[in-house]
C-alpha cells in the first residue's frame, strides 16, 4: 500500500510539469528549425541554379555571335546569379543547336565550363518536342551545382541539382561561335 500511495503522489504532483513537457518538446522544435533552414537554403540554391540556366540560355540568344571574351564573360556571370552560393564548383554547358527536322536536331556548337564537356559539332541532340521547329536554332543551357548544406542536418553531405534551359535565337540562325 506504501508504494501505491507514493505513485498517488507522485501523479498529482505539478512541480516540474513545464520542464518535463518542455524537456519532451524541444528536441522536436530543434529538428524543426535547423530541418528548416537547411531546406530554405537548399531551396534558394537549387532556385538561383535554375537562374543560372535561363540566364544565360537568354544572353546568348540575343546575340548574333559569340566570341571567346563573351564566353569569359558568360563564366564570370554564373558568380553572380549564384549569389550567395559559390559558383566555382558549378558545371554550366552552352550549346547552339540547329534543328534540322521535327524528329532531327544537331549541334552547332557547343562549350562546358568546369565539370560538363561539350557536346560534340554535328551530333544528334534529343530536344522537347514544342522546340522542333525546322530551320529554327536553339540555345541549350545546362547547369549542375552539387549543394552543400551549412548544418548538414538535413542532407547531410549535400544533394545534386541539374537544370536545363531552352531558348529561340531572336536575332541569327544558327548563332556562330566566332574566335
Amino acid at each position: 500500500m506504501h508504494a501505491l500511495s507514493r505513485l498517488r503522489c507522485f501523479a498529482s504532483a505539478k512541480n516540474g510539469l513545464a520542464a518535463v513537457e518542455f524537456a519532451l518538446i524541444a528536441p522536436m522544435m530543434v529538428f524543426l528549425l535547423f530541418g528548416a533552414v537547411d531546406l530554405i537554403d537548399a531551396l534558394g540554391a537549387n532556385r538561383n541554379a535554375q537562374n543560372v540556366a535561363a540566364s544565360l540560355a537568354d544572353v546568348v540568344a540575343r546575340d548574333t555571335e559569340v566570341s571567346n571574351a563573351e564566353m569569359t564573360g558568360i563564366w564570370s556571370a554564373a558568380d553572380i546569379l549564384m549569389f550567395p552560393e559559390s559558383a566555382a564548383t558549378m558545371d554550366i554547358r552552352l550549346t547552339s543547336v540547329m534543328i534540322e527536322s521535327a524528329t532531327v536536331a544537331r549541334v552547332v556548337w557547343s562549350e562546358g565550363h568546369n565539370g560538363f564537356a561539350a557536346l560534340a559539332a554535328n551530333s544528334v541532340v534529343t530536344m522537347p518536342a514544342a522546340m522542333m521547329t525546322p530551320g529554327s536554332c536553339i540555345i541549350m543551357a545546362d547547369s549542375g551545382y552539387h549543394y552543400v548544406p551549412p548544418l548538414g542536418f538535413l542532407f547531410g553531405s549535400g544533394v545534386n541539382m541539374s537544370h536545363t534551359s531552352y531558348r529561340r535565337s531572336r536575332l541569327v540562325d544558327p548563332i556562330p561561335r566566332v574566335a
